[in-house]
């Protein structure tokens, strides 16, 4: 009885140490994909920032006045600032990681969903449109399979076969 009992202490010290280096390299995925958001969101705030005249040619927005082109400036580049605020703490903290990675899940979607109502009036006549929409939904599966792999499988619990103990 003995034996048998050391043998499974011996196996659940094994399966511990396994899962927690699986843990570890599914943790990896998950903040790599936080700071590839949140280099995207500052390099975009920076750009706004340094040169918001060529930004806004790209967009194809134009500001009346300069305290127009400041509001926008501060519109822009403070919410690509405060995205990377918000997330960026999953790099650091194993235990903020999942809650950071949902909030970019959140973000993306968000953006994804509105490109598609807006795409329902009429489709774009350039496709820088879907090109961002093309990164939106990348980022969104990589997520979506980030958050999969750092919450584990949820499997039915209730038909779940225990290990028995011998009482004896």
């Amino acid at each position: 009885m003995r034996k048998v009992w050391l043998r499974q202490l011996a196996n659940a010290m094994e399966s511990a140490t396994l899962s927690t280096d699986l843990e570890g390299k599914w943790m990896f995925f998950g903040r790599f994909l936080i700071v590839i958001n949140c280099a995207t969101f500052i390099g975009l705030a920076l750009w706004t920032l340094a040169q918001p005249q060529t930004l806004f040619e790209a967009l194809q927005i134009s500001g009346s006045s300069r305290a127009a082109i400041i509001e926008l400036q501060v519109l822009i580049a403070g919410s690509f600032i405060a995205f990377c605020l918000l997330s960026a703490s999953g790099i650091v903290d194993q235990k903020k990681t999942k809650r950071s990675l949902i909030g970019l899940f959140m973000i993306n979607a968000s953006w994804f969903v509105a490109r598609c109502i807006a795409l329902i009036d009429g489709l774009a006549e350039e496709n820088s449109t879907y090109l961002y929409m093309g990164y939106e939904l990348a980022m969104l599966i990589l997520l979506v399979i980030a958050l999969r792999l750092v919450s584990g499988p949820r499997g039915r619990t209730l038909f779940r076969q225990e290990d028995t103990q011998d009482f004896s």
